[in-house]
């Protein structure tokens, strides 16, 4: 009930990420929103016992216990093979990080493209409806308007839908009626969805349809498409088409191009080699430093160690989830607030629709004689020249 509540909300969203300020101080103080969150209670803490546990099988009085400190002294082999692999295990999660960044801001420059999408196909729409002498919509280019900012609206509730563990229940009989009850879509337009069973790429048949229809009899564009029109009007309708059915199908292969980008976002093979690499580095740490620094110093560097090397593999994991869609990336305060996208695109929705109720009169169209009688009392900046 909660998400079919917030999916159509148009209340101010929050912010898409985390916002945060560059002062060191403010830095330091962070807890939600942070990879420190994820690693110091469970793998910071993990590794340290395991570190302690090996201090004392070395250091613990008891039987044997001149033997196993006589043992520290062929750490030295390990010390060094840890130092020699260091190099390599640091390289490799900088550069698993850096390539988990890239996958993330391509993801989040693709939603912003969609949204783009969304919102030219408001402003074209609403700067070419029909109007009356007012400069006013008429009553056709109104009613048209809102069901396509509606379709827009309910377009991209249903894509975030596919794309995330968060809303998907709103693709299922029951959040489709929650989204009935709504307003975001009728009862006739929800049986449709269920028969077809193909979600939002249902919705932006329907949009383009809608677009194409208002094309035809006029009530976008002016004098329509179709044999009747002609002349300047004719070929404005035409291009105006050409745009409005490009922007469509550039916002067809823009948003089909999310979950290209999040099924190949990184393969397994190489995951789990840079997982393997850091975990037996951060295990051996305690064996490695014990020699050279002594059992204090081998449990405080193992901790050091363990953080800085598991806070990056960590760091890069949640940015290859961009919408938090694992389960212990869920509430991180990390990944993307799809929300946030879905509620800035139910405000833009109706902004343009809203912005362009009404044209001064040098933006309306007229037909030629009667722009040329008008101008005369125009002010010289909006007169129009035959």
């Amino acid at each position: 009930r909660a998400i079919c509540d917030e999916a159509p909300s148009t209340r101010e969203p929050l912010p898409i990420i985390p916002q945060w300020l560059p002062t060191p101080d403010w830095l330091w103080k962070q807890w939600r929103g942070t990879i420190v969150r994820h690693v110091l209670p469970r793998d910071v803490l993990v590794v340290t016992l395991f570190a302690l546990g090996i201090v004392l099988f070395f250091h613990a009085p008891g039987v044997h216990s001149i033997y196993r400190k006589s043992l520290i002294r062929h750490l030295i082999a390990v010390e060094r093979v840890w130092g020699l692999a260091s190099g390599l295990v640091s390289f490799t999660l900088s550069f698993f990080l850096t390539q988990s960044y890239t996958f993330w801001r391509e993801v989040y420059v693709i939603v912003r493209q969609v949204q783009g999408r969304l919102n030219d196909l408001g402003l074209l729409l609403a700067a070419s409806a029909a109007r009356d002498a007012d400069g006013q919509y008429t009553a056709q280019s109104e009613e048209l308007l809102a069901l396509t900012a509606r379709h827009v609206r309910l377009f991209n509730i249903l894509l975030y839908a596919s794309l995330t563990t968060q809303f998907a229940p709103l693709r299922t009989p029951a959040g489709l009626s929650q989204l009935v009850l709504s307003g975001a879509l009728t009862e006739e337009e929800r049986s449709s969805l269920l028969e077809a069973s193909t979600g939002s790429s249902t919705v932006l048949v329907w949009l383009t349809a809608s677009v194409g229809a208002a094309l035809d009899d006029g009530r976008i564009g002016g004098g329509g498409t179709g044999a009747a029109a002609g002349g300047a009007v004719g070929a404005h309708a035409a291009g105006l088409a050409t745009v409005l059915l490009g922007k469509l199908t550039e916002l067809r292969a823009t948003a089909s191009s999310i979950a290209d980008r999040l099924s190949g976002r990184m393969p397994l093979a190489y995951t789990q080699l840079v997982q393997i690499l850091c975990d037996l580095f951060v295990l051996a740490s305690p064996l490695a430093l014990l020699h050279s620094v002594g059992p204090v110093g081998a449990v405080t560097g193992t901790a050091l160690v363990t953080f800085f090397h598991r806070s990056v593999l960590n760091l890069a994991k949640v940015l290859l989830d961009p919408f938090g869609n694992m389960r212990w990336n869920v509430n991180s305060g990390i990944s993307i607030n799809v929300a946030t996208l879905i509620q800035e695109t139910n405000l833009g929705s109706e902004r343009w629709r809203i912005g362009g109720n009404w044209l001064p009169r040098g933006a309306r169209r007229t037909s030629l004689g009667a722009a040329v009688a008008e101008s005369a009392g125009e002010p010289p900046a909006f007169r129009t020249v035959a």
